[in-house]
């Protein structure tokens, strides 16, 4: 009932009790009529003492400033204590808030709740998923990479990258392959009629160049003097590119064999050739320095960034990436409940220590709080919460004194 219905019926039962025992003057040579007049008499006493007792409560009866009256507002401070004392040791204590909370993360009810606002995850992961998108402080990431990227690449060791490469290139036969490359493009340049007019022009220089004596000599300026250099050129081409096919044709030809060897011999003296590492490790040096990396990174990233924006803005993110990903999660702690315990334990923890750490400034809050209000505002609130119920003594006081009146007055009148 509100708290000014119950003031009118606590007003109209006083009215009553007060009519009534005026009314009954004329009555009291009467056995009855006395015997009302002391039940309304008891019920008029009774209900302006506990008009009295609840207006004392709040407020000075009548403005008149009577001792141990306006209770709340002389004793704020201490009722102010009281309710904070019981509200931190009594009603949240530590244990009580801890054992709810405990309770609250049992692992089927995590994830009955997590089913249930399921949709909400997923929501509140792409929000967070643009947010920190475009809260990416690309300039801010971009020096410090740059600078770590080159710190490690300065860092690294030159001959075990050779060794490395060195392994690689022989485990995969790739020395057979390059030769087989090499002996294809040496053909290739070969049954060119430049490459033969070039043996021949060689080959004759190189005849003419030959001093020999005797049968020598003749037999050698013979064959100078028979063969051309176009003759030579294509003796030459034939004889060199019937080599390269053989080579090229039979793994066991033996001047490929020789090479091969002779390749993989270089290969596996490699990393200790210190002209060749040396050489390496300054060219690493070099391209470092060099390499705009800053730049190159910015641009990099701020697209990567850009992409990413784009992306957690698409439907399909959240329904292809996003939903998929907790569905995931919540079936495998469903079928698995005890890869929860981790998780579970951790909250635990991390809530005994917030209450551990903050359980007193649930008084300070209360405090704070009331604080606020001054005495007008903080009486009218609490006569409003309970002011009904206060209203309701009035009337059961003149209710119970007008009973009360009858059965003394009916005694009195016995004896």
């Amino acid at each position: 009932m509100p708290r000014n219905q119950a003031r009118h019926s606590a007003a109209i039962s006083l009215g009553v009790m007060g009519a009534g025992f005026v009314a009954t003057f004329p009555l009291l040579d009467y056995g009855w009529g006395a015997l009302l007049h002391g039940g309304f008499e008891a019920g008029l006493v009774g209900g302006l003492a506990d008009w009295f007792a609840v207006t004392a409560l709040f407020r000075h009866p009548l403005g008149l400033k009577i001792p141990h009256t306006a209770l709340l507002p002389r004793n704020r401070d201490k009722v102010v204590r009281s309710l904070v004392n019981v509200i931190e040791n009594e009603f949240l204590t530590k244990d009580s808030i801890k054992s709810k909370v405990g309770a609250f993360l049992a692992g089927d009810k995590l994830i009955a709740l997590a089913e249930r606002h399921q949709e909400d995850a997923v929501r509140a992961i792409v929000a967070a998923s643009g947010f920190a998108a475009r809260s990416l402080p690309v300039e801010r990431i971009v020096p410090f990479l740059a600078r770590e990227l080159k710190r490690k690449a300065a860092e690294l060791d030159t001959v075990s990258l050779l060794t490395l490469l060195r392994n690689e290139v022989l485990a995969r036969g790739f020395e057979e392959k390059a030769f087989q490359f090499i002996l294809q493009k040496a053909e290739g340049i070969l049954v060119r009629d430049a490459a033969r007019d070039q043996l021949g022009a060689m080959a004759a220089n190189a005849l003419a160049g030959v001093k020999a004596g005797g049968l020598m000599g003749f037999a050698v300026n013979a064959f100078a003097g028979f063969m051309t250099e176009d003759k030579l050129g294509a003796l030459l081409q034939n004889a060199i590119l019937s080599s390269l096919r053989d080579m090229r044709q039979y793994e066991s030809h033996p001047l490929r064999m020789l090479l091969l060897e002779e390749i993989r011999k270089l290969l596996l003296d490699l990393p200790n050739n210190e002209e060749v590492v040396n050489g390496l490790e300054a060219a690493k040096l070099n391209a470092i320095e060099s390499v705009d990396l800053e730049g190159y990174l910015a641009k990099w990233l701020g697209e990567l960034k850009e992409k990413a924006i784009a992306f957690v803005q698409e439907e399909r993110y959240a329904t292809d990436v996003v939903a998929p990903a907790v569905s995931g999660f919540l079936a495998r702690f469903r079928e698995e409940p005890e890869k929860l315990d981790a998780i579970r334990d951790w909250a635990q923890e991390r809530v005994s220590s917030i209450v551990d750490e903050n359980h007193s400034r649930i008084g300070v809050l209360v405090r704070e709080n009331l604080d606020k209000l001054d005495n007008k505002t903080l009486i009218e609130m609490i006569e409003d919460k309970i002011g009904s119920d206060l209203q309701w003594i009035r009337v059961n006081g003149a209710v119970c004194g007008f009973l009360i009146g009858l059965v003394l007055e009916g005694v009195n009148l016995i004896f």
